[in-house]
């Protein structure tokens, strides 16, 4: 049996920036290295969400640098464009991330998970 690690209390949230580069803004987010951070991986739902939100805000393609669940930057955005998909970003990835360490964090706190961790410390100790 593999024994899950022990999680750290905080999840390690995205971090989601929004930037004045002159008198246009840009926007940049980015996944915390973390094993709740996974969820970001490879997410259809996320990635399909993001590529939703970049078309209802109307964004240009030649403004995205790179826009996927664990990282993204897009400029030249008025401050009202930057400003709502900061928000819709935030609204959708620190959920995400939130459930997988609430999911994390109680699997490891299963009996069995905790003891066969304190026999594991146990056995090391000798």
């Amino acid at each position: 049996m593999t024994i899950p690690p022990e999680v750290n209390p905080i999840p390690a949230l995205p971090k989601i920036e929004v930037l004045s580069d002159g008198n246009r803004f840009r926007i940049d987010w980015d996944y915390e290295e973390a094993p709740e951070s996974r969820v970001l991986l490879n997410d259809q739902y996320l990635e399909g969400y993001i590529a939703g939100v970049i078309t209802t805000l109307d964004i240009p393609n030649s403004n995205i640098s790179c826009a996927t669940a664990r990282t993204g930057t897009i400029r030249g955005l008025p401050q009202s464009v930057a400003l709502k998909l900061a928000e819709l970003l935030t609204g959708v990835l620190h959920p995400a991330v939130t459930e997988e360490h609430r999911r994390m964090e109680y699997e490891a706190n299963l009996p069995h998970i905790r003891a066969a961790r304190a026999a594991a410390a146990k056995s090391n100790e000798h």
